[in-house]
């Protein structure tokens, strides 16, 4: 097979990422429920940037102080870039460790002033903060501080004090950072979680901060969720090296006792870390003075470890439908019913397909005579018979969850529950997932879950809110949703409808007629709202694939893709749809 150099970085910006960042959407601090989303600016609009603001003669505070925070985001020498717009004293004394906040729409205002001494109020709306790791934590809210400065040889400078750890200009941030992917194993093995951290690309040996990262381990809020194949005792011995023939070569030491499957997927934490940012490959391994496995002594490549790829291609089966209360096959411009009990029923209300395409979860509404109808939730193969695993008065739209036997509801709007069935139509476990923490950042109604395909992260609408969450198995077996990031942070109201367009990024439907489709990466960034040319609200539901989005308007199912690798700018009806109330339905 040849080797898939278009790589993970083209994939991961998928075609509806791509069209981020040719700026047919709008990335924005928040998204209120009654109005448009406000321009930001794409982060894949910029090139990286090494340039910062040095001090000039005869700047006035105001602007000194703006180019402060600007110059605050080269990290390199302990900010010392930064450090030339202060005082001895002032650098002296700044504690610039810990994490940096990202400040748009910064107001510096003048207060208190003589000949040689002023203090401003400095301003701005907190984007988010950057850890030291990398990771960006989103956040809201204005936030505000007060600075002195004084004349120093006739130039201003600032003078303190200074709050402990750094502000950034986030435009400044945008042109000077770029997002990478850390990969971690999945605790039952079987993928690679995405780990997203923010480095400067001013800075040199990449590849050696890549792995050092990966070393290290993951952010916290992983911990629980991934393993690391990197004993603790483990290092990189000196510096990665680039091959004159191609590829890279680097030398770990700290892994003597690992197993041959420990081995392979510490390999497949490199390769694709190293591959999605870019780097080439062949990738040679070497560890502790001898190959990490004699069979690739000559170097790995992404096929090599193409069981663990975090993003592996789409399967063939395509768009399907929920309409008139059955499943049905969008092919060819032509609708039909599957095989089987679910395309001849007219009570199913919702479904979703393993991304093999061998498993069906369907939500059905019992329509017999007599007291109130309640939901069941039905798992099989595909084209076959569906066996019922669970009831409820309420049951939401059923999502995999890493493999094709496991299955995620909502039961009566509050009851999380995980289905897992056998193989055929063999043994069901059903298990209460503990959800108490997500009550910390939203209330209300638990409408949609769908979990993401590396089975690490859930997507919640909660109260019309979105909420991300953790997947974490404990010690003592029991299923949580953790580390929950709500409404305060993602600030996305009147949400309908999610799904996960990748591992990385959610696509979520509102119930708005401007931007009723937004795009949410778990990377930290604002969200950003989608092109919504030809769609007529309210829209419905929303299912993604790795480059086409499908949504549900007032008159049916409509696609937005790409056309000949350009993003389109508008809504493509799916003809056989229109004039129906037909739900899409993708395999996950």
């Amino acid at each position: 097979m040849a080797e898939r150099r278009y790589g993970l970085a083209h994939r991961r910006f998928a075609v509806l990422v791509g069209i981020v960042a040719m700026a047919l959407l709008s990335a924005c601090v928040s998204i209120p429920n009654n109005s448009s989303p406000q321009p930001l600016g794409s982060l894949e609009r910029h090139q990286p940037t090494r340039n910062v603001p040095t001090p000039r003669p005869g700047m006035d505070p105001e602007t000194l102080v703006r180019d402060f925070l600007k110059a605050s985001v080269q990290p390199g020498s302990g900010h010392l870039a930064a450090r030339q717009f202060l005082t001895q004293d002032a650098s002296n004394s700044w504690d610039d460790q810990g994490g940096a906040l990202l400040l748009d729409e910064i107001n510096v205002l003048s207060d208190d002033r003589t000949d040689d001494t002023i203090t401003v109020r400095v301003n701005g709306e907190n984007t988010g903060e950057l850890q030291p790791s990398g990771q960006l934590v989103p956040s809201s809210g204005r936030i505000e501080t007060r600075l002195s400065l004084r004349r120093v040889d006739g130039q201003w400078r600032i003078d303190g004090p200074l709050p402990v750890g750094v502000m950034m200009d986030r435009e400044q941030f945008e042109a000077s950072y770029r997002p990478h992917v850390l990969y971690y194993p999945s605790t039952d093995d079987q993928h690679l979680v995405a780990d997203p951290r923010w480095l400067y690309a001013g800075a040199d040996q990449l590849s050696d901060q890549l792995i050092g990262l990966l070393i290290a381990g993951p952010v916290d809020d992983l911990r629980n969720a991934v393993t690391n194949e990197f004993p603790a005792r483990s290092s990189l011995h000196g510096s990665i090296e680039s091959l004159p023939s191609g590829g890279i070569r680097l030398d770990l030491a700290g892994l003597n006792g690992l197993g041959d499957a420990d081995r392979n997927r510490l390999a497949a934490q490199i390769i694709w870390t190293l591959s999605d940012s870019d780097i080439s490959g062949p990738y040679v391994i070497d560890a502790d003075g001898a190959p990490l496995n004699e069979r690739r002594a000559a170097g790995w490549q992404t096929r090599d470890v193409e069981s663990l790829d975090p993003s592996p291609p789409a399967g063939a089966l395509g768009l399907h439908i929920v309409r008139g209360g059955s499943l049905q096959a969008v092919a060819d411009n032509t609708v039909a019913p599957v095989p089987g009990p679910l395309g001849s029923t007219r009570s199913l209300l919702a479904a979703d397909i393993s991304a093999d395409a061998g498993r069906v979860a369907a939500v059905s509404q019992n329509i017999a005579p007599g007291p109130a109808p309640r939901l069941s939730l039905a798992i099989g193969d595909y084209g076959a018979d569906v066996t019922p695993v669970l009831e409820g008065e309420t049951i939401s739209r059923p999502s995999f969850a890493g493999d094709s036997r496991t299955v995620w509801v909502v039961v009566d709007e509050n009851r999380v529950t995980q289905v897992t069935q056998s193989s055929g139509a063999g043994q069901v476990t059903e298990a209460e997932v503990d959800s108490t923490a997500i009550r910390s950042v939203a209330q209300g109604p638990i409408t949609e879950l769908q979990i993401s395909q590396d089975g690490a992260r859930a997507a919640l609408i909660v109260g019309g809110q979105v909420v991300l969450a953790i997947v974490e198995r404990r010690a003592d077996g029991r299923l949580v949703l953790s580390n929950p990031r709500g409404a305060a942070a993602l600030n996305i109201a009147g949400a309908v409808s999610l799904d996960w367009l990748s591992s990385e990024t959610l696509v979520i439907a509102r119930n708005a007629a401007d931007g009723p489709v937004v795009q949410l990466r778990i990377d930290g960034t604002p969200p950003g709202a989608l092109p919504s040319g030809n769609l007529t609200p309210p829209v419905t539901s929303v299912v993604a694939g790795q480059s086409t989005i499908y949504a549900a308007d007032s008159r049916g199912v409509l696609r937005l893709g790409s056309t000949n690798d350009e993003p389109d700018q508008y809504w493509s009806e799916i003809t056989p749809t229109m004039g129906s109330n037909a739900i899409p339905v993708l395999p996950h």
